[in-house]
């Protein structure tokens, strides 16, 4: 189901792709939670209770929910549709009451699936409704669109925790696990963060050039409020392959890891 949202941006339920008008390419994606949260208030704009989100987009779907959890969604809504010049994509109306902007014009642009029509059969007879009623010829009722959907859902949710793991194994696969310590590292307007070992490694220069190397290729800016977590191979300073993890974050109020955006390539090769 895809959505035009104020004129100025199309939003795709299916993958939370934002498409600008007149494009056919996504300029941005919203995460699982993030894009099942706005999904949730387009289909149920009146005023609805902060429990009641709670309950529809976290726990019905598996996931333990808190307030923090929807704060931290509802502020990085804001925040990306401030991008697009679209203010309060949602507005607390008073303490624990939330609702869609009344004042931003939302068009459904996908008409919705007709439902089937219902063709009422023939009379029978009594042997023929027994016959009808029996569990080898009865036909189990299609999953709903709200059932397929959730499906989807979990299913995303499982390969993004399962990537995360990988990602995890590869870097700390040893036996003992161990805290790993964050340095603060001075780097032109960027907030960089490596960790000792990664530092004792590798020269701070290179270190630094190979990050600048990295973020630009994935066009990344250095934003106030936003920091990089880097580490990579030995290799990429020998050969130019090795594995390379990014993670760019942002930080809201008292939680200096927010939410974070992370970038894994197992083979790394500059141009």
């Amino acid at each position: 189901m895809r959505y035009n949202i104020n004129g100025r941006l199309i939003y795709d339920a299916t993958d939370g792709t934002l498409i600008l008008p007149g494009s056919d390419e996504a300029d941005s994606q919203l995460s699982i939670t993030a894009s099942a949260l706005l999904w949730f208030f387009l289909r149920h704009p009146e005023i609805v209770s902060r429990d009641e989100v709670l309950k529809k987009v976290w726990d019905d779907n598996g996931l333990t929910s808190s307030n923090s959890n929807l704060n931290q969604y509802l502020s990085m809504l804001r925040k990306t549709f401030r991008h697009y010049e679209i203010d309060n994509i949602i507005v607390t109306v008073s303490r624990g009451l939330l609702q869609l902007n009344p004042e931003i014009t939302v068009h459904p642009l996908d008409a919705p699936v007709p439902p089937e029509p219902q063709v009422e059969p023939p009379p029978s007879s009594p042997s023929e409704e027994l016959d009808a009623e029996s569990p080898a010829t009865r036909q189990s009722p299609k999953p709903t669109r709200h059932a397929r959907g959730t499906c989807w859902y979990i299913a995303g949710v499982c390969l993004l925790t399962i990537a995360l793991l990988l990602v995890l194994f590869s870097f700390f696969g040893s036996s003992e696990s161990r805290p790993i310590t964050l340095t603060q590292m001075t780097h032109s307007q960027c907030e960089l963060l490596a960790s000792d070992e990664m530092l004792r490694s590798v020269a701070g220069t290179a270190y630094g050039k190979n990050f600048d190397a990295v973020r630009q290729r994935l066009k990344l800016e250095c934003k106030p409020g936003e920091r990089f977590v880097f580490f990579y191979g030995d290799r990429l300073e020998t050969n130019g392959l090795g594995r390379v993890f990014l993670a760019h974050c942002a930080m809201h109020e008292d939680n200096p890891f927010s939410y974070c955006d992370n970038y894994f390539y197992y083979s790394w090769k500059p141009q």
